[in-house]
């Protein structure tokens, strides 16, 4: 699992969470997974969590990534941090940028965004980034 982490400086701390080899169960692999996000939701104190959700398609919504998000709302719940799942959509529009042909690809063309070296990256410091600029929420 990859993640961003935005301080409220802005600086962003990209990290990956790798099950360890030696959990070979799926449910063994999902409760270490639990264990690490609730470690790390309790040492880095985020006021939010702000998830990608699994979309339409074959790959995007695949069980492994709703397992995963189920266990990252668990993991804030259970650690008190507000946790929403949001599509693009949902995170253009709590960006403040209106509907439109190209209004998402605009967020992901910000300067700060764009300095970003993967799409990957930038999409997950563009949830992050909003997250908390919207205060959580």
């Amino acid at each position: 699992m990859r993640y961003t982490v935005v301080a409220d400086d802005g600086a962003p701390i990209d990290a990956e969470l790798a099950v360890p080899a030696s959990k070979v169960a799926r449910g063994e692999q999902l409760n270490w997974l639990l264990e690490e996000l609730e470690d790390l939701l309790q040492k880095t104190s985020p006021r939010a969590v702000w998830v990608k959700k699994a979309g339409g398609g074959q790959f995007a919504s695949s069980p492994e990534r709703h397992e995963v998000e189920a266990v990252v709302q668990l993991a804030a719940h259970r650690t008190g941090v507000a946790c929403e799942l949001k599509n693009t959509e949902q995170l253009r529009s709590a960006a403040g940028v209106g509907k439109g042909k190209g209004a998402y690809d605009s967020l992901l063309a910000r300067d700060d965004v764009a300095a970003r070296p993967s799409k990957d990256k930038r999409e997950r410091y563009l949830y992050a980034h909003i997250a908390l600029r919207s205060g959580g929420g």
